[in-house]
Formats: C-alpha cells, sequence, structure tokens
C-alpha cells in the first residue's frame, strides 16, 4: 500500500469580525486613487511589443493535459465523511449498492472504491468481482464470456466500453501498474489452452494501450488450465475457470 499523507480535515474556526485601522484605510485610498486616475503615457513610452506567435500543436497538448491524481489514504473516519464528495471513495458507496447479485466486491481503499464506480453504468457490472489483494493490488475478475467468444481471442465490442472505463479510471491515478492474466478451462490439449490464455491477455493490453495506458506499466501473461477456481468436471465449474484477471496495483511509497 502506499504510504500517502492522510488529509486532515479541520472544522472551520468562528472567524472575528475586526475593523480596519486608519492607517489601512488611508493605504487603500491613497492605492484606489492610483488606480482609478493612472498618469498619462509619456511620449517617449516604447512601442508595445508584437503578439508572439500562436503556440503549436504540441504546446496545446501540453497545456491542456491534466496531471494524474494522488490516491487519496483515508482513515475510516476520513472515508465514511467524505465518501459522498470524493470522487476515488465514491465507487465505494456503488459498490455497497450491488446487493442481491453474486459478484464479491470486496473494497475498502480508494483504488478499488475507484474501479467499483467504474462499472457501476456497464451492463456487466454485477458479473465482475472487484477484491482487494493482500499485496494491496485490486484484482477484477471477469468471466471469459463476457469478453471472448468460445475459443477466440478478439475482445468483444460489447465489452470494449466496460473495458475502456476501466482503462480511464486507472489512468486518472499516478503509477498505477496493470497485470493481465488470462486462465482456461482443461478442455482441449495444453499447449492449445495456454496459448489461448496469452492470446486473450494479450488482447486486454493491446486495448488498454490503444486507450493511452502508458505501456511500461502494462503487463500480460497466460496460465492456461494450471490455476482453476472450481473444477472442470462440469460446465458450470469450466465456466468459472474460464477468465482475464485484471490486477492493478498502486504506486509503493
Amino acid at each position: 500500500m502506499s504510504n500517502q499523507i492522510t488529509p486532515s480535515f479541520s472544522k472551520p474556526c468562528n472567524a472575528r469580525r475586526v475593523s480596519p485601522s486608519p492607517l489601512l484605510i488611508a493605504i487603500a485610498m491613497a492605492l484606489s486613487a492610483c488606480v482609478s486616475n493612472p498618469p498619462a503615457p509619456s511620449q517617449s513610452a516604447t512601442p508595445a511589443t508584437a503578439p508572439s506567435a500562436a503556440p503549436g500543436p504540441a504546446a496545446r497538448a501540453l497545456a491542456v493535459e491534466p496531471a494524474c491524481e494522488r490516491l487519496p489514504t483515508l482513515s475510516n473516519k476520513d472515508r465514511t465523511e467524505l465518501w459522498a464528495t470524493v470522487g476515488a471513495v465514491t465507487g465505494a458507496v456503488i459498490g455497497t449498492q450491488f446487493a442481491g447479485n453474486h459478484t464479491h466486491n470486496a473494497v475498502k481503499g480508494a483504488l478499488g472504491g475507484a474501479l467499483v464506480g467504474a462499472l457501476a453504468a456497464s451492463a456487466f457490472k454485477n458479473q465482475i468481482d472487484v477484491e482487494e489483494q493482500a499485496d494491496g493490488s485490486v484484482r477484477l475478475k471477469i468471466p471469459g464470456q463476457l469478453m471472448f467468444s468460445s475459443g477466440q481471442a478478439n475482445l468483444s465490442s460489447g465489452f470494449q466500453s466496460t473495458l475502456s472505463s476501466v482503462t480511464s479510471t486507472l489512468k486518472k491515478y499516478c503509477g498505477i501498474t496493470v497485470r493481465v492474466v488470462g486462465h482456461t478451462d482443461s478442455v482441449g490439449t495444453l499447449k492449445a489452452n495456454q496459448l489461448l490464455s496469452e492470446q486473450r491477455a494479450r488482447a486486454v493490453q493491446t486495448f488498454m494501450q490503444g486507450q493511452g495506458y502508458e505501456s511500461g506499466r502494462l503487463s500480460f501473461e497466460g496460465r492456461g488450465p494450471n490455476e482453476p477456481i472450481a473444477s472442470n468436471a462440469d460446465e458450470m465449474g469450466r465456466q468459472q475457470n474460464r477468465r482475464v484477471e485484471i490486477f492493478a496495483r498502486p504506486p509503493a511509497g
């Protein structure tokens, strides 16, 4: 977890009205007179310089590109007070409102809350698990059938808006690294499943990079059928094993 400074929120103090001194009044009146009656320009005044050339496209891009934000580190008290006002934590509130579905959104921190918030408008929000990990990262566990056709590694057009929202949220915060891991069931050969898991993870990475995510903070790997989370003996279990996991890790320190 990053060691961020916990923001403090002090109560407003009772301001005391102070009457200005005669000296301050006199100074203010003198300054006002100078502003309202500026001296006439002298005849020897230097001519105005010509306006500088308009900045080029690169300079304009640098000027308008927003800087990344640091993830807030919040105490339980601060989190309770700010859930309704801080963007990253608002997602945690949304996550508590997904009652009645089978997903498991175990989040308390700002990054997990932000990712739950990123999924709030998705048609697939009730099928994606968001879980904070012991190492400080947050895992999105996404069923394979939401993202890919059977046996294919082309990202479904229907899921792209959801992944785009996740990518935009992660881009917003400084130093978040992302690791994409593909998994399959055990049907077919080990070699074919390993290749498919890698191709699917790479497809997710490629899409996120195309959305502007820095390539140096993106990685992928495929683990084939080697890490099942359910039995491969029946279709329900195999369906759970066919998945993609996205691990987002905040910067250390």
